[in-house]
């Protein structure tokens, strides 16, 4: 097949979302397909692994953005012959399509919280704009098949849109096990060491000497956060998780770039300062994920954090929100915990002091099961299951040529 993917920007060097279009048009290239990827930008060294074709955007507004980039794509689909056009960005023309970008229609809701704000934020015309998108993509003569990465999000489809199940396809996110993998814990205490020593040089903390011991050894426990947007995956309700904490040698390495400063603020007013380390983006990622014994993502919503899924490749349980598609894959008490929202701070904060609870046998076994798991989700079947989509729907067309939902429904 001949296969068009289209993304705003496909990159190694941004967050998931680009990170997942590299990795989806590898797999399909190693399956034997010929892909042409669209966008308004491409890493320069990815140039000469797949054909790329630009798509001019106005960025005059942020909602002129959205709707060039929609246009502007339909009209460079249009000048080719593509057996399938696959969607990891909102645009028209297109035959099938990955819910990778959180629902902008859900989003509103959850997190323009107060009625007022989130009635005025339906007028906002880069809302407007997306809404239309979704409808135009989920609606009845839209695209004939919507993956998605978890339950949360073919219900929402059903709920919002009145999808009909037989359009939705469920894959989950896979997982690059040369990178992300058990062997990562044999750095461990190196990593520590570093980290411990960044946390030591902190004007206000006490010298690590004096810390009560954790399982054992001398290392404080140590929750991992990463993110390149703190508000909305939770670190509000982590640093006040943190400050409540029955163990006070618990430490937080936050990863990202995101409002360093002012979260910095907010931790020194919460008191808990001295044991939050933001050390800002990192590249070796896996390094500190396999540092860590608790990874936190407390977020407000999203269809499917890899992060998650990244860290339990490197042997750390997890905790993330029942509002996140990740969800999915955690086992409470197996491989992780799972909160009911963003702002159940308690509960984030009791099944932290559950976690440091266990004895370190039990904790050695949770670390074994999250490997066990996350290696049975790879890429190169994520990569596979997307591409018998495509075959099922390749077939559909050739018998309902003009027809833009499935014949079932």
């Amino acid at each position: 097949m001949h296969i068009a993917l289209v993304r705003r920007h496909c990159s190694l060097k941004k967050a998931g979302a680009e990170r997942y279009c590299v990795n989806l048009f590898r797999g399909l290239q190693k399956l034997g397909h010929r892909v042409t990827v669209i966008g308004e930008a491409i890493d320069d060294e990815l140039r000469t692994e797949v054909e790329f074709l630009p798509v001019a955007v106005n960025k005059l507004t942020s909602w002129s953005k959205n709707l060039s980039f929609a246009e502007n794509c339909a009209k460079t689909v249009r000048s080719q012959p593509f057996d399938i056009v696959h969607g990891l960005s909102r645009v028209k023309g297109l035959d099938t399509f990955r819910l990778t970008d959180p629902m902008q229609t859900h989003w509103v809701k959850v997190w323009y919280r107060h009625p007022v704000s989130r009635w005025l934020q339906q007028l906002n015309p880069r809302h407007r704009a997306i809404f239309e998108l979704e409808r135009h993509l989920y609606g009845p003569t839209g695209v004939r098949r919507i993956i998605v990465q978890s339950k949360l999000d073919a219900r929402l489809l059903i709920d919002y849109f009145g999808v009909d199940e037989s359009r939705i396809r469920r894959i989950v996110n896979g997982v690059d096990t040369s990178v992300f993998h058990l062997g990562m814990r044999e750095q461990r205490p190196i990593v520590r060491g570093e980290l411990l020593q960044q946390f030591g040089s902190h004007p206000d903390s006490p010298p690590t000497s004096t810390l009560p011991p954790s399982d054992g050894n001398d290392d404080p426990p140590l929750l991992v956060f990463a993110s390149m947007d703190f508000r909305r995956k939770g670190l509000d309700s982590l640093l006040e998780a943190l400050a409540r904490l029955k163990r006070r040698d618990v430490k937080l390495l936050v990863l990202g770039a995101g409002d360093i400063a002012g979260y910095q603020r907010k931790a020194q007013t919460l008191g808990v300062g001295s044991r939050v380390l933001f050390a800002g983006r990192q590249s070796s990622i896996q390094r500190y994920y396999a540092a860590g014994d608790l990874f936190v993502l407390p977020t407000i919503y999203e269809p499917f954090p890899n992060v998650n899924l990244e860290a339990m490749a490197c042997g750390t349980p997890v905790i993330t929100t029942a509002t996140a598609g990740g969800a999915d894959i955690i086992e409470p008490g197996r491989n992780g915990y799972v909160i009911p929202d963003a702002w159940a701070v308690d509960a984030l904060a009791a099944q932290i002091d559950r976690h440091f609870s266990l004895p370190a046998k039990a904790r050695k076994q949770m670390s074994d099961i999250c490997w066990q798991i996350a290696s049975q989700l790879r890429i190169e079947d994520n990569a596979r299951q997307v591409a018998e989509v495509f075959e099922e729907v390749v077939q559909e067309k050739k018998f309902y040529p003009g027809q833009r939902k499935s014949p079932s429904s």
